[in-house]
């Protein structure tokens, strides 16, 4: 971090805001997650294109070749993000995504030559446990079916993969986070258009209000171009299993939201795990995590 000073800290701190009010915002959008995916994408994909047009940049073949596995994988996880908050609570699409910091661990070693140390470890074990209490905490306010929960897990999957692939893009290329994000957004546009042709009814498009396309663009915008357009760029300078960690700071934000603005009350058990998840990040961001000398292994 230091390539930047303190400039990757401060904004990997608003991608936590952001990312932490996107759930929140999209169970606002009472839409279908199919037709929430079209409209998310369609509304942040020309807004992308005119910036890179504004900045004198294009997209080249070779960028759609990279950027179409972690595209296909981000349009994928929003659908299960979408279809998880109809089928749940905010707190449980949480629980999913924060088994992420755990398994980022098992890959970072060989895809990025990062070792953390064990301090690391063991501050991103109790990282995970304050995050778990922040969701667990909610007592009967966890609500949720069997179809729930599986899509909450595949929610945090495929966002892992979508993750750890731009992650080693920024860490491997000199890529522009506009250019990226612009890539990316395309290939997530596409992959929802197929069964969207297939699932979404005349009816669904019908009954999508003025409401629903106020918060749907705010998540594009806020979130969506932002937010990611940000993260794309801390990805340059935060090692994965720092800014993965961190990111556990966007439940403290989500569950906190959603209690005024969904009736999911916050507990004191919840109070005590985000005081833990937080003292967890500022650990794990001030603990260096060592390279690996793939020279002499």
């Amino acid at each position: 971090m230091a390539a930047a000073g303190r400039l990757p800290a401060i904004a990997l701190g608003f991608v936590i805001l952001s990312w932490g009010a996107g759930p929140v915002i999209t169970k606002l959008a009472t839409v279908p997650p199919l037709l929430g995916v079209l409209f998310r994408f369609g509304l942040s994909v020309p807004v992308l294109m005119v910036a890179l047009k504004f900045r004198g940049d294009r997209l080249t073949l070779q960028l759609l070749r990279t950027t179409a596995l972690p595209g296909m994988a981000f349009g994928i996880n929003l659908i299960f993000v979408f279809a998880t908050v109809q089928e749940a609570t905010v707190a449980v699409l949480a629980v999913g995504v924060a088994l992420q910091p755990a398994l980022i661990l098992l890959v970072v070693g060989p895809m990025f030559d990062e070792r953390p140390t064990l301090v690391h470890i063991l501050w991103t074990l109790v990282g995970v446990a304050g995050a778990a209490a922040v969701i667990l905490g909610a007592g009967d306010e966890l609500r949720a079916s069997g179809l729930g929960v599986l899509l909450a897990f595949m929610a945090m999957l495929t966002f892992s993969v979508y993750f750890v692939l731009t992650r080693l893009a920024r860490s491997t290329t000199n890529v522009d986070p506009f250019q990226w994000m612009a890539g990316i957004n395309i290939w997530a546009f596409l992959v929802a258009v197929p069964p969207a042709l297939v699932l979404i009814r005349g009816d669904d498009v019908a009954q999508v209000d003025r409401w629903d396309l106020f918060w749907l663009a705010v998540l594009a915008y806020l979130t969506g171009v932002i937010g990611h357009v940000v993260m794309s760029w801390v990805h340059g300078y935060v090692e994965a299993a720092r800014s993965s960690l961190a990111i556990l700071g966007m439940h403290v934000v989500a569950v906190s939201l959603a209690w005024p603005v969904h009736d999911e009350p916050v507990t004191a058990t919840q109070m005590v795990g985000g005081l833990v998840v937080l003292s967890a990040v500022a650990a794990v961001l001030r603990s260096p995590v060592q390279r690996v000398d793939t020279a002499s292994s």
